[in-house]
């Protein structure tokens, strides 16, 4: 069934509706991928002198879509929760992550290990790779985009 435009609000609030639909495919690909690489770095050690809390597994989150100065964007990231969270050794979430960008275990055990965020965004293509996941998506969407 077609939609029929009637007036330069009814054409915004479709558009709107469709970008926003392709932002949240967007933000849940890259999602996706990043949390591959936090379940890759939990699977590429096994600790012998600390006990794992699996807290930074499950840290990553979806924001919600926010219209700022007529700008949509949404973002993937660390709960701010666990940045702040302490370990029983008292390092914060954010040194754990920190560390597990640096080919670290807890500061404790560095090696060849994977940087979770920076290998995520190298499999996404960084900046232009996220610009064609989206450019893709708007176009699944039906928003025409060269």
């Amino acid at each position: 069934m077609a939609t029929v435009i009637r007036s330069m609000s009814d054409l915004t609030k479709i558009l709107e509706s469709r970008i926003q639909k392709a932002l949240k495919m967007t933000q849940q690909e890259i999602f996706e991928v990043i949390q591959q690489h936090i379940t890759d770095y939990y699977k590429e050690y096994t600790p012998h002198m600390y006990q794992r809390t699996w807290e930074f597994l499950n840290s990553l989150i979806k924001t919600h879509i926010v219209r700022t100065n007529g700008v949509m964007s949404c973002t993937v990231e660390i709960d701010r929760n666990y940045l702040t969270y302490r370990y029983d050794g008292g390092a914060t979430g954010l040194e754990a992550a920190t560390y597990a960008n640096k080919h670290s275990h807890g500061g404790i055990y560095d090696d060849d290990f994977g940087q979770f965020w920076n290998d995520a965004m190298v499999e996404l293509g960084l900046k232009p790779g996220i610009e064609y996941l989206m450019k893709n998506n708007l176009k699944k969407c039906g928003v025409p985009v060269k």
